[in-house]
C-alpha cells in the first residue's frame, strides 16, 4: 500500500507466550500441545500452536476439555505469573535496543518506532527476532507499518506465513493485496475495535476489515466516535497514535484471588485477605503510590445452585493519602470483620486500592522523615501479621505449576 508519511513502526509479538515461557526450561516440550491454565486451574488462558490444532478453545473450562486432553497427550500446565513476568522483562529489555523509542503494550507485546532509521529496516527487525530467541528462548513476531494499528495487522501476517520468516512490512503491500488482505480478516479483529463496537458496525453490514476500510467515515465517527476514526485513519496510513513511552498512571491496584476452597471460617478468610492486602500494599510503594480509598470484597460462588448466593463488600474513603502497611492492613481487617458473614462459602476476595495519586512523603531521598520512613516500610517486608498464618486452604489450585525457574533460589534449573 503507498506510504503516506515518513513514520514507521513496529509491533513486536512474542509467540504463544506463555506456552514458550514453559519450553525455555523444558525443551522436551517443543513441537507438544501445550495448555496454561487460569487460577484455580479453572480454564484455559494460553494455547501452543498444537493445542490450537486441536480444536482447544481460548477460556474453555479444563473439565470441558479434559478428555480431549488426556486422549491427545496434551500437556498442562498452571498458570506460573512470577515467571512469566519476570521473562517478559528479559524480552523487553533486549527489544528496547533497537530502537531509542520504545511502549511496553503488555506483557508479551512492545510497540518500537523506527521513524527516521536509514538502515535496512527487515534485516534490523531479523536480527531483533535472533537476538530475542537467543538470549531469553522465546520466539517472536515482527510486523511494521506508517501506524499502529498496520503494524499490528503486519504482526498477524507475520505469524501466519512462514515464508516472510517471522518479519513483515505491510508498507510495501500493493493496493490491491492490502486490500484483499482486509477483506480477510474480520472487522472484530481490527486493533481497538472490541466486542460491542463489533456489534455496531455489523448492525450496519460492516463485517470484514474491508468493509471497515471502505466506509464513510462519518458514520464510522457516528457509531464508534474519535476513536473510531483515529483507527480508520490510521488503516490509510496518517498516524494517529502516537507512541506511549511513559505508562498513563495507575487508576487502582486490585489484588483479587478464587480461593483454592470455598472458606466459610472468618480466620480462614482473613488469612487470603491479609496476604493480598500485603501484595496490594507492595505494588502500591513500588510504583511510589498512596492511596485514599480502599475497598475489600468476598463472594459466594453463583454457579452453586445448592448454595445460597451473596456478594459482600465495604469501601472506606481517607482525607489525606495513606501507603503505609502498617495501616492499609490492619484497615482492611477491620472492613471484613464489619461484612462477614457466618453461615456462607466464600469463593473468592480480594481488594482494591483505588484513587491512586503520588506518595508525595517519598520523594526526598535527603529527608530524614522520608528515609526514616524508608526503613520502616523495608522492615514491614520482614514482618507477618499473625492472621497471614494458617493452613493456606484459601492458596488457589495449582497442580501443573512448573517452578518459578528464574525468581525463586529453591526452584532455580539443575543441570
Amino acid at each position: 500500500m503507498p506510504k503516506l508519511n515518513q513514520q514507521k513502526f513496529a509491533l513486536v509479538d512474542c509467540n504463544n507466550f506463555y506456552a514458550s515461557c514453559e519450553r525455555v526450561f523444558d525443551p522436551k516440550l517443543e513441537r507438544e500441545p501445550i495448555v496454561v491454565l487460569s487460577n484455580n486451574d479453572g480454564c484455559v488462558i494460553a494455547r501452543s500452536n498444537e493445542a490450537k490444532s486441536l480444536g482447544i478453545k481460548m477460556g474453555v473450562p479444563y473439565y470441558q476439555v479434559k478428555d480431549l486432553i488426556i486422549d491427545r497427550s496434551v500437556v498442562v500446565k498452571s498458570s506460573n505469573y512470577p515467571l512469566y513476568g519476570d521473562m517478559s522483562s528479559r524480552v523487553m529489555k533486549v527489544i528496547s535496543q533497537y530502537s531509542p523509542v520504545q511502549e511496553v503494550y503488555s506483557i508479551d507485546e512492545s510497540f518500537l518506532d523506527l521513524s527516521g532509521m536509514t538502515l535496512n529496516l527487515n534485516t534490523h527487525m531479523q536480527a531483533l527476532k535472533h537476538q530475542v530467541k537467543s538470549w531469553t528462548g522465546i520466539p517472536v513476531c515482527v510486523g511494521m507499518g506508517s501506524t499502529k494499528v498496520l503494524a499490528k495487522l503486519a504482526n498477524r501476517i507475520a505469524k501466519i506465513y512462514p515464508r516472510f520468516n517471522g518479519v513483515f512490512d505491510i508498507d510495501h503491500l500493493p493496493i490491491a493485496r492490502f486490500e484483499k488482505l482486509l477483506e480477510s480478516v474480520e472487522v472484530g479483529d481490527i486493533w481497538g475495535v472490541g466486542r460491542k463496537s463489533t456489534k455496531k458496525l455489523n448492525q450496519v453490514g460492516i463485517y470484514s476489515s474491508l468493509d471497515f476500510y471502505q466506509a464513510d467515515i462519518g458514520i464510522i465517527e457516528t457509531l464508534l466516535g474519535v476513536n473510531g476514526k483515529r483507527i480508520y485513519r490510521e488503516l490509510y496510513g496518517y498516524s494517529c497514535l502516537a507512541i506511549e513511552e511513559v505508562a498513563p498512571p495507575r487508576q487502582q491496584i486490585v489484588s483479587s484471588r478464587s480461593f483454592g476452597a470455598d472458606l466459610s471460617d472468618f480466620n480462614e478468610i482473613n488469612q487470603a485477605l491479609t496476604t493480598l492486602t500485603r501484595k496490594a500494599v507492595n505494588k502500591l510503594n513500588m510504583q511510589s503510590l498512596a492511596t485514599t480509598s480502599v475497598n475489600i470484597f468476598i463472594y459466594t460462588n453463583p454457579f452453586k445452585k445448592d448454595r445460597p448466593c451473596i456478594n459482600l463488600s465495604k469501601t472506606i474513603g481517607m482525607s489525606l493519602p495513606i501507603s503505609d502497611p502498617a495501616l492499609i492492613i490492619p484497615l482492611c481487617a477491620k472492613l471484613l470483620k464489619q461484612i462477614y458473614e457466618p453461615g456462607y462459602h466464600f469463593y473468592k476476595g480480594g481488594v482494591i486500592l483505588g484513587n491512586l495519586t503520588a506518595d508525595q512523603s517519598q520523594n526526598d531521598l535527603f529527608n530524614p522523615a522520608t528515609t526514616s520512613k524508608s526503613n520502616n516500610l523495608s522492615q514491614h517486608r520482614l514482618l507477618r501479621y499473625a492472621s497471614e498464618l494458617g493452613n493456606d486452604r484459601w492458596l488457589p489450585r495449582a497442580k501443573f505449576q512448573s517452578n518459578r525457574f528464574t525468581t525463586h533460589w529453591n526452584e532455580l534449573l539443575c543441570v
